[in-house]
């Protein structure tokens, strides 16, 4: 099958169950470095305790992406102490993975996942009052194209790269909302970067 008909192809959506999981740990691996990727342990955690939170994104048969998050009652914050953890009774969901399988993107695939996954947790799981995820500097664009509004570098050490902390909008300034609603800056992976870029200079002027 080739790209161009996959890009024709609509996703299909499930919970993850453990007979995912060779094939979701080999994906999580391949896209994020090891000092970043969850261990084997951590994902069959989430799959186990959290599968209202980690959905599959596929085309036919085959995965080809997913989402996956757990449940903290800090309200707050992300720490390393509340994202290693399932809270079921917490209100702030924290996500963890978000990841497309490497000769699948650029398709449009994990605007389209991300957007599913907020609208899925919006509608069904009412005890959510909060989303939020660290971020490196090159994908704010993206996730500011799927909605999310960037508060700034997180406290929160993952990997060697900075992190900056982004939740799912509840009360943001009209600069925010004109920069993440820029529908020409949603297009392209060029155009994401200058995103990423106008959301680093925001936040460097909120810090004066």
């Amino acid at each position: 099958m080739t790209v161009c008909s996959h890009q024709r192809m609509k996703l299909n959506y499930r919970r993850a169950e453990e007979k995912d999981f060779e094939r979701l740990y080999h994906m999580e691996t391949r896209s994020y470095p090891p000092d970043e990727a969850a261990s084997a342990k951590s994902l069959m955690m989430r799959i186990r305790n959290a599968s209202d939170f980690f959905l599959v994104a596929m085309i036919g048969e085959n995965v080809i992406g997913f989402i996956n998050g757990t449940l903290t009652s800090d309200q707050k914050n992300l720490t390393h102490d509340s994202m290693s953890k399932h809270e079921p009774q917490g209100a702030t969901l924290c996500i963890h993975s978000v990841v497309i399988s490497d000769s699948l993107r650029r398709n449009g695939h994990g605007s389209s996942m991300l957007r599913e996954y907020v609208r899925r947790i919006t509608a069904r799981k009412p005890q959510v009052k909060r989303i939020l995820l660290l971020a490196k500097q090159h994908l704010l664009g993206f996730y500011g194209a799927g909605g999310f509004v960037i508060d700034g570098e997180s406290e929160v050490v993952h990997g060697k790269d900075l992190g900056f902390s982004a939740r799912w909008p509840s009360n943001e300034s009209s600069e925010e909302k004109k920069v993440r609603s820029d529908p020409i800056l949603k297009r392209t992976g060029t155009e994401k970067n200058q995103l990423a870029k106008m959301y680093c200079a925001l936040l460097a002027i909120r810090r004066r």
